[in-house]
């Protein structure tokens, strides 16, 4: 009791270095609280399916690209050609598909096609319906969350959704919500069999890859051999010898954190990369909170000196010392972990947000309590360990004498340099890890794109019958408006993949050379509306259909430097084209990857219109376009997205990163700023007899300014000679992500390094300008 009165009593006399530690420790703690939760939420996915390590997702490999997607022709002739491939099913997973619900249009999120064997292999668990539901073609079932919004006062057995208002599936059962831990969460399932009458081309083809495969793979199976076998049964369905795309099973509980590479997956993944960079950002700026602590504990030590000096003279032995010492740190770190678990409870549903992740704070939580646990342990011991070395150095009669200055001043100076420095170090790396993140973003999102994205808007042009007729109408009627400048159309818009490939042929040394490439039907508005740059040649007109335009990755397959004029046949139409121009590479797909080798030319059917708009009043204009869609097409529903947020969609996991790697930073620097703010009150008032001298001797104020700040600049000179390679090997290890890469400047890190000496210099500039500016009798009448 008696030690526990001390250590409140001796907190309370430190008012400034208490408050700086527990203001620093508490937000630290949240911090470290908050990531160890997002951790156990993305490593939690899947763990309520049994069968999520045997349960495995086929791959193909093609030129070291990774994509889930196959022909649904293919996948009876695979499975009933290999035997550890018996079990499986086929995944058709949409973001959203349009419905007609009871006369009222819908657009539901996370649909699917798929067959009665997802239901047992991804564990759903069916709360109405029989025992196969999605027996017949025209089945589907809906999760009991959609039921209820779609259905809020009747049963939903029995009732229609028709699928973009031209095929009517029967609701055969209702399942529970999956799990926000599963990677797949669909809203609706449908037979994928529908597809034969909906999408006849797609269910049939060998060419048209739209599907993902799962299998149940025997515990025993070896995957690679499973997998060999694929292939080479894969070169007999495709009836194709040279084919040399490779099979790989994926585990259904690795898709999460380890599909950041796949292409052609709607999924929402995370990436273990982010993960285990956001339990080192945390563990840095517990490390920055921990050496707040020992700083300040140095700093005020003489106080404590003279207390453990005169416990040394009563007889108080290491045993002593030691109990109080881990009293007073433990009463410090308890108050900052409640303050913490309140902090984390409040930043939580801002969290959620900012990661898109669906968290919650429970105290009955293991992995929070595992995790206090061990944050305790650290910042008590850590800290303690320091005291109680510095305390059983101390001679009791030099520190009653000398008034607990025992400890030389340089061995004192040693300790608080090292710790200081390396908070400032981390402070600079993440500062200049901030500003090569947002350049690397301003390479994507504005310096690489290949056209003008300001007031750039899209919209859907279904896929029907009408799609034709609708497109020439109403560019028409959007071309009337005063607030748009320009309409055109094509396939797939910027931010969406080029799904379409062809072989080129051309005659190249007297041979036929055959080239891959994707193709980007357009029409002849298109160069002129997007704002491309021509490199070579100029755009095909509004009539010439034998022309077409390349873009700078398949001009360099074509190895030809000029290729205006030469002449290409698609293997699609077999027509022969003459191109006419080269553009750059128009940004359609993240910029992890190279460039997708284009061809564009003209084609009557555009699944998406590109519609440019005038600045002014951007939301009346969309209504006003909105307006014009429901006249002409009021059986269908307007889907309308600006171009730069389709693009930003594209990144959406490293714009996250981005955002909480800066948050964490600015708190990271606020930290350690206290830290040091505290230290320089300390240092300040060590030499407060000092200034008075100096100034009665004729020192102006300048000088004493100098004196005083000359220390931390030192710190931040020596912390950011260290902190540079580091950030820079950071850094370049994250640009290796990216195909293109922005240019490391040396400005870069002279901006982290002077942002940080900033910072410094103003955190203790107040206290060197109040010591340089006083009485200099006060001064020496301090001690």
């Amino acid at each position: 009791m008696y030690n526990l009165k001390l250590a409140i009593r001796h907190l309370l006399r430190q008012r400034t270095g208490t408050v700086i530690n527990v203001v620093g420790l508490s937000l630290s703690l949240a911090v470290c609280l908050l990531i160890a939760l997002f951790v156990q939420y993305e490593y939690a996915f899947e763990n309520h399916n049994n069968q999520a390590g045997h349960l495995c997702r086929l791959l193909n490999i093609h030129n070291g690209q990774r994509t889930p997607i196959h022909p649904i022709a293919s996948f009876h002739p695979l499975s009933d050609a290999v035997p550890e491939m018996k079990n499986g099913v086929m995944v058709q997973y949409l973001p959203e598909v349009f419905f007609v619900v009871e006369n009222e249009q819908r657009i539901l999120p996370k649909a699917m096609f798929s067959t009665d064997e997802y239901l047992s292999l991804f564990k759903i668990n069916m709360l109405e319906g029989g025992e196969h539901p999605l027996a017949d073609e025209s089945s589907a079932v809906i999760s009991r969350s959609t039921a209820r919004i779609l259905f809020p006062y009747s049963s939903a057995i029995g009732k229609t959704l028709r699928y973009e208002n031209r095929y009517d599936f029967h609701i055969k059962g209702v399942f529970e919500d999956v799990p926000v831990t599963a990677s797949y969460r669909p809203n609706v399932i449908m037979n994928i069999h529908a597809k034969k009458s909906l999408e006849y081309f797609e269910y049939t083809s060998m060419r048209n890859q739209s599907t993902q495969f799962f299998f149940l793979l025997p515990e025993n199976a070896d995957r690679k051999k499973v997998a060999d076998k694929a292939a080479e049964q894969a070169k007999i369905i495709y009836e194709r010898p040279d084919y040399t795309t490779m099979f790989q099973f994926q585990p259904l509980h690795d898709i999460h954190l380890y599909s950041s590479d796949t292409l052609w997956d709607f999924v929402e993944r995370s990436d273990s990369k982010t993960v285990h960079l956001f339990i080192l950002v945390a563990t840095l700026v517990l490390l920055i909170a921990v050496f707040n602590f020992v700083n300040l504990s140095v700093a005020l030590r003489d106080k404590r000196n003279f207390n453990t000096g005169m416990q040394k003279i009563m007889g108080a032995d290491v045993k002593n010392i030691f109990g109080y010492l881990l009293i007073e740190t433990s009463l410090l770190i308890g108050t900052c972990l409640v303050m913490a678990l309140f902090l984390t409870a409040a930043a939580l549903p801002d969290f959620n947000r900012l990661m898109n992740s669906e968290i919650r704070f429970s105290l009955a939580n293991p992995v929070l309590w595992t995790t206090i646990a061990i944050i305790a342990v650290f910042n008590i011991l850590v800290p303690v360990s320091v005291q109680l070395y510095n305390q059983m150095h101390v001679n009791p009669s030099a520190a009653i004498r000398n008034k607990g200055r025992t400890v030389p001043k340089r061995d004192r100076i040693s300790v608080a340099q090292s710790l200081t420095m390396a908070q400032i170090t981390i402070s600079i790396c993440l500062i200049i890890g901030v500003i090569g993140i947002n350049k690397q973003f301003d390479l994507l999102l504005w310096k690489k794109l290949g056209f003008d994205k300001e007031n750039l808007v899209t919209i859907n042009n279904p896929w029907n019958e009408r799609v034709v007729n609708r497109y020439g109408t109403y560019k028409q009627e959007l071309e009337k408006l005063t607030a748009v400048s320009g309409v055109t159309g094509t396939w797939n818009p910027p931010g969406y993949n080029l799904n379409n490939g062809l072989s080129l042929k051309y005659e190249s040394g007297g041979e036929t050379v055959e080239l891959k490439a994707y193709r980007s039907p357009a029409d002849g508005d298109f160069f002129n509306v997007m704002r491309v740059r021509f490199l070579l040649g100029g755009s095909f007109s509004a009539t010439d259909s034998a022309k077409a335009v390349i873009n700078e990755t398949c001009r360099k397959n074509l190895r030809a430097e000029n290729p205006i004029g030469l002449k290409v046949t698609s293997d699609v139409d077999g027509k022969t084209y003459e191109i006419c121009g080269v553009i750059e590479d128009i940004q359609n797909r993240s910029l992890h990857n190279t460039g997708q080798p284009a061809i564009y030319y003209l084609y009557p059917e555009l699944g998406s219109f590109i519609v440019r708009l005038k600045p002014g009043d951007t939301r009346k204009t969309v209504a006003e376009v909105e307006r014009l869609w429901k006249q002409i097409e009021p059986d269908q529903p307007f889907r309308l997205s600006f171009v730069d947020e389709d693009l930003q969609a594209n990144y959406t996991r490293e714009i996250r990163t981005q955002k909480l790697l800066t948050i964490m930073s600015l708190l990271a620097i606020f930290i350690s700023m206290l830290g040091l703010y505290g230290l320089s009150i300390q240092i300040i008032q060590r030499r407060t007899k000092e200034i008075g001298i100096r100034k009665v001797n004729g020192a102006a104020i300048s000088e004493i300014l100098a004196m005083l700040n000359r220390r931390f600049v030192i710190w931040v000179l020596v912390a950011f000679v260290i902190a540079v390679p580091l950030s820079y090997y950071a850094i370049t290890r994250w640009l290796e992500t990216f195909a293109y890469k922005t240019a490391l400047s040396w400005w870069i890190f002279a901006l982290g390094g002077a942002a940080a000496l900033l910072v410094a210099l103003i955190t203790v500039s107040r206290q060197s300008w109040r010591a340089a500016t006083k009485n200099p009798v006060e001064a020496l009448r301090y001690e």
